[in-house]
C-alpha cells in the first residue's frame, strides 16, 4: 500500500487505550496492519496523532509518546512484525491504568 493509516482509525485506538480497552485497541490496530500497511507507517502515524491529542492530559501524553518512540526505535532497527505493535497497544493501556491507580 502506497498510503498512510487514516488518522481516524489511529485516533480511536488511542482513544481505546486511554479508557484501557485493550480489546478494541487490539482489534483497531490489527484493522491497520490487516489493510497491508507497513509497521513503519503505522508507528508514524500513531506518533502524529497521539501527539496532536488535545484529550490526553499531559503527564500521559508524554508517557504515551516514550512509549511509542521506544516501538519505533524497534522498528527502525528491523523488528517490524505484529506482534511490536500489539505489545505497543498493552503498553499504553497498562500506562493508563497505572496512571490511574496512583491517582
Amino acid at each position: 500500500v502506497c498510503d498512510q493509516p487514516h488518522p481516524t482509525i489511529v485516533r480511536e485506538m488511542i482513544d481505546a487505550c486511554h479508557k484501557s480497552d485493550v480489546k478494541s485497541a487490539k482489534e483497531r490496530m490489527e484493522q491497520l496492519w490487516n489493510a497491508g500497511y507497513a509497521a513503519s507507517d503505522i508507528i508514524g502515524t500513531v506518533f502524529r496523532v497521539t501527539k496532536a491529542h488535545k484529550d490526553l492530559e499531559e503527564g500521559l501524553l508524554l508517557e504515551f509518546l516514550r512509549e511509542i518512540g521506544f516501538t519505533h526505535m524497534r522498528i527502525a532497527e528491523g523488528v517490524n512484525s505484529l506482534l511490536q505493535l500489539l505489545g505497543l497497544v498493552s503498553r499504553l493501556c497498562q500506562i493508563q491504568l497505572r496512571l490511574t491507580k496512583s491517582q
